[in-house]
């Protein structure tokens, strides 16, 4: 990764857009790509957003009011785009559902026409309705998805499959996926690409159109996921109805200055939870208590916080034998690491 540079970080830490946007018009002028800019600029400032929300330094408002700063540069530099080729095929690139980090998906957007591809950016949590109807008005050459929250992937398994079925290729790429192809794969993705120029390579070399490949039957790890997606919101409630009583806590005037934050944490770990089981990859829900205690303990949190989560959590999961064992699975590794975070779940 480049080394953050300090003006324009200047800019991003005070929100200042029109600074920021200076620096970006007067390095355009100079002769720096889109592209190089994104890679210089952009990316080590947004990794550094991240780390200072993990860390407790940064709010959720602060996070937001920078990333958009970012996100309207990706957009200024997009317009720069010369015309899309029109032998080049159309490709569809969006967030998968739930997902509202929308930056990576732009960049890759936006590096694609660059390259000369027409595309359909969809962009954060699409409408799942409103992706099938643009893949079928389009029948695009590949559809690409982009996910930063471990926590939004379980449910993707059934939308992979029903474009799988209809001949067309599924690319995702993104923290989420942990930095290789398994998790991918278990998900019945074509192929993965950890940047946007694997993304290039792989439309470059995907044929004109898949065959047809018929959606699979459900696994004993697809019912488990699904209801754990279906019950997230009772499984959250339930866990910090009884997390409350369990610390004392009745007066809200009382409570810790994290706890308002608890509940989306909490459903950030169902979610990882049933993702773990769906691909079949325990090391989700290691990585994501690792980043829970992080979270709390940035916040002045203790870590017996997380362990409580993890006994509550495993009450409603009697009768559902690999949730218990994946939940399980995560269960010592916090102890013995429990610093050092979650690249896929570090962010708010």
């Amino acid at each position: 990764m480049n080394q953050l540079r300090s003006d324009y970080w200047a800019a991003l830490e005070s929100r200042d857009r029109a600074a920021a946007l200076t620096i970006v018009k007067a390095e355009h002028e100079a002769g720096r790509t889109a592209t190089e800019l994104i890679d210089e600029l952009v990316v080590p400032a947004q990794a550094r957003i991240g780390e200072l929300w993990l860390s407790g330094l940064w709010s959720v408002e602060q996070e937001h009011e920078a990333t958009a700063i970012n996100e309207g540069l990706v957009h200024w530099l997009g317009s720069f785009a010369p015309e899309p080729d029109p032998d080049r095929p159309t490709v569809v690139v969006a967030c998968v559902e739930t997902e509202r980090h929308s930056l990576p998906a732009l960049v890759i957007a936006e590096g694609l026409g660059w390259a000369g591809f027409r595309v359909s950016y969809l962009g954060g949590d699409p409408d799942p309705d409103h992706l099938v109807r643009e893949v079928l008005l389009t029948r695009p050459h590949a559809v690409l998805f982009s996910a930063s929250l471990t926590s939004s992937l379980a449910p993707q398994k059934r939308v992979f499959a029903e474009l799988r079925s209809m001949g067309i290729p599924v690319v995702v790429g993104g923290s989420a996926f942990g930095g290789d192809p398994a998790r991918a794969a278990a998900l019945g993705a074509t192929a993965y690409a950890a940047d946007l120029a694997e993304a290039i390579d792989v439309l470059e070399q995907l044929p004109g159109r898949l065959e047809q490949v018929p959606v699979p039957d459900r696994t004993p790890g697809d019912v488990e996921g699904e209801w754990l997606v279906e019950q997230r919101h009772v499984l959250v409630e339930g866990v910090v109805a009884r997390l409350l009583d369990r610390m004392g806590h009745a007066d809200r005037r009382l409570q810790p200055v994290w706890w308002p934050d608890l509940v989306g944490h909490v459903d950030h770990v169902v979610g990882c939870l049933a993702a773990s089981v769906v691909t079949g990859d325990e090391t989700i829900v290691i990585e994501v208590r690792d980043w829970l205690t992080q979270v709390v303990e940035a916040r002045g949190g203790e870590r017996a916080v997380v362990g409580d989560v993890w006994s509550l959590l495993a009450v409603p999961l009697r009768g559902h034998p690999l949730s218990r064992l994946h939940l399980a699975a995560g269960a010592p590794a916090a102890a013995e690491s429990s610093q050092k975070g979650s690249t896929s779940s570090a962010v708010p």
